[in-house]
């Protein structure tokens, strides 16, 4: 079937400029023609191929010889696994000592990142995790008005296609003064989290906050989740997490 499925497209190729994208790909049976890779799996041997003349096909790697099928792989893009990931955060506080105003807050987190690939695996990959507060003095100054990073976490992340890792971060306590008058002695008071999450090759994958004023700035530019993930344990940064 795959011989037959093979022959039909190759008595189909006409002759057309080649792209730069393109290769000159040969079957076992020594038949060549000339493809675009659009993408190849490893775990399976899937290659899709587009012809010259702009039609796609489905096919294995196994029907190209040794030379091709080194060419494909190498000229396929990186297959890019699906993930979804959902961050959960907990906060807990009490009354720090006799003050009526003085909290303790504990803050705790876990996100599941769930793999929605059929075969692309996700191995080497990187996690980065922000829990950042907010001074409370903002409340009786004006220019009070930044954050802090109360954790900053790492976790290697490695899933295979189908499947689902639960991660469970460190809990932090951080203490802040609840009184919103010109009375309060400041502190940080959880605000919110960051997770940027990197690939094998260290690039950005995904990046999640409940930051407002930062997911449209990493919705229109991804890669801004590497600049975030330099960001030091401690750091004190703006509202869109800009170093102070």
């Amino acid at each position: 079937m795959r011989t037959t499925a093979l022959a039909f497209l190759l008595t189909l190729v006409f002759i057309a400029p080649c792209l730069s994208a393109e290769v000159e790909v040969t079957d076992l049976q020594g038949r060549s023609m000339i493809v675009e890779v659009v993408s190849y799996t490893e775990s399976s041997g899937n290659v899709r191929i587009k012809r010259e003349d702009g039609k796609f096909f489905n096919v294995k790697l196994d029907i190209f010889d040794a030379a091709s099928q080194e060419a494909i792989v190498s000229n396929a893009p990186k297959a890019r696994a699906e993930l979804l990931i959902r961050v959960s955060v907990g906060k807990r506080r009490k009354q720090q000592g006799t003050s009526s105003y003085m909290k303790d807050q504990t803050i705790s987190a876990s996100f599941p990142v769930e793999n929605d690939s059929r075969d692309v695996d996700f191995a080497g990959g990187e996690a980065t995790l922000f829990l950042i507060g907010r001074q409370t003095r903002r409340y009786s100054e004006d220019d009070a008005d930044y954050g802090k990073v109360l954790s900053k976490q790492v976790f290697p992340i490695a899933i295979i296609a189908g499947e689902e890792v639960e991660v469970e971060a460190k809990s932090v306590v951080t203490s802040y003064d609840s009184d919103r008058d010109f009375t309060n002695v400041g502190g940080y008071e959880y605000y919110g989290y960051l997770l940027v999450l990197k690939d094998g090759d260290g690039e950005v994958h995904t990046v999640e906050t409940s930051i407002g004023n930062l997911k449209k700035d990493v919705e229109e530019d991804p890669s801004m989740g590497l600049k975030l993930a330099n960001i030091a344990d401690g750091a004190l940064v703006e509202k869109n997490l800009k170093e102070r």
